[in-house]
């Protein structure tokens, strides 16, 4: 039997666990520094909440099953839908160890399907404790301090709105008229991001598969702390990546808009973006001579198949470009919840090589 389940993120662990505590007339059965936990009967609800989120509010919505007969029936039913799905597996998060899948609606709302297996000690076994922001749920697909609330119909014609430098985004974008739309003033961060990116370029061959996924990826996950980039050293001749990957990417509600197959040589101009970490994602770039890079980046290999390649099923190919999203959703998860101290230009090289063995 299946019991929905709901994950909010919140600022104050101990007033919401005594706001939810009366709303439920019942008390969490796991309370924990930065999670709680309840079970409801009736309505059979999965509820949590914790103190890891980038701001408060919804974080993922699901469905608990009791065994795996049922996890694989969502999963089939999501396959059959052709929706986009992150299969993790066996994995940790939340204080418990559970079998799961993932989809995105079209909202960017993630939908996780799980069978708990255990409690664990710590809130997910793959990172030790990770630090504050560092949540299960795969990143939304709108890009990091979006302007939800600087649409032609929010009420701001402003066009320092939401500007990346205000000091209060909040404050500044949320006019009275705005103010009257609370989902989009919900969703504007209330302070804007005050250090630089980190650039991060990915290599292939031919730049129309791993790369690709891999910028899409990292710039719908990367929160302000990285801008993404793709090329290849023989990229395709038609200027499209992989078609089969941008479907993938449409449905799982990450942007595609700008991907496009381009040579490295593009990012060793003097006008190009410096970059502050390379990653080869196939082992022929890897061994390829590269350009010489401005600003001396760091360098680390992640290699990955190759989903493009192979005589399969339509319904084979797909689930080879599905297996390698989801890996490198995986290691980029690693990447973007690392401290700050682990992404210093003297460190960085280690740390991403360390990465790959992760």
């Amino acid at each position: 039997m299946k019991r929905f389940h709901v994950h909010m993120h919140v600022d104050d662990l101990a007033k919401s666990i005594a706001f939810y505590s009366r709303l439920f007339a019942a008390e969490p059965v796991r309370v924990e520094s930065d999670y709680a936990k309840w079970m409801l009967d009736d309505p059979r609800v999965n509820f949590a909440i914790s103190t890891r989120g980038s701001k408060p509010g919804l974080d993922h919505l699901g469905f608990q099953v009791d065994d795996a007969a049922e996890l694989a029936q969502l999963k089939a039913r999501a396959e059959s839908a052709d929706m986009a799905l992150l299969d993790e597996g066996a994995t940790t998060c939340c204080y418990a160890r559970s079998e799961k899948h993932w989809i995105t609606d079209p909202q960017g709302i993630a939908w996780e399907h799980f069978h708990t297996l255990g409690n664990i000690p710590v809130f997910n076994e793959a990172n030790g404790a990770p630090a504050a922001g560092a949540c299960c749920a795969p990143a939304p697909a709108r890009e990091a301090g979006a302007p939800a609330c600087c649409a032609g119909d929010s009420g701001s014609a402003s066009s320092t709105c939401c500007a990346p430098d205000a000091a209060d985004a909040r404050s500044t974008c949320c006019t009275p008229a705005a103010a009257e739309k609370s989902a989009c003033c919900a969703s504007v961060p209330s302070t804007a991001a005050t250090s630089k990116p980190l650039n991060v370029l990915f290599l292939c061959t031919h730049n129309s598969a791993r790369s690709i996924l891999a910028e899409a990826l990292l710039n719908s996950m990367a929160q302000g702390r990285f801008k993404a980039y793709s090329a290849g050293s023989s990229p395709s001749r038609d200027q499209q990546p992989h078609p089969l990957g941008l479907q993938l990417l449409q449905k799982a509600g990450i942007p595609i808009e700008g991907l496009r197959s381009k040579s490295w040589d593009e990012f060793a101009q003097p006008d190009a973006p410096h970059m502050d970490l390379i990653i080869t994602v196939c082992d022929n770039a890897a061994g390829e001579v590269c350009p010489i890079w401005p600003g001396h980046p760091a360098t680390a290999h992640w290699g990955y198949p190759d989903p493009s390649q192979g005589d399969g099923t339509d319904q084979e190919k797909t689930e080879a470009f599905r297996k390698t999203l989801h890996m490198l959703h995986q290691r980029l998860e690693l990447l973007i919840n690392l401290p700050s101290d682990k992404l210093e230009k003297a460190v960085l090289q280690t740390t991403a090589r360390d990465l790959a063995t992760r």
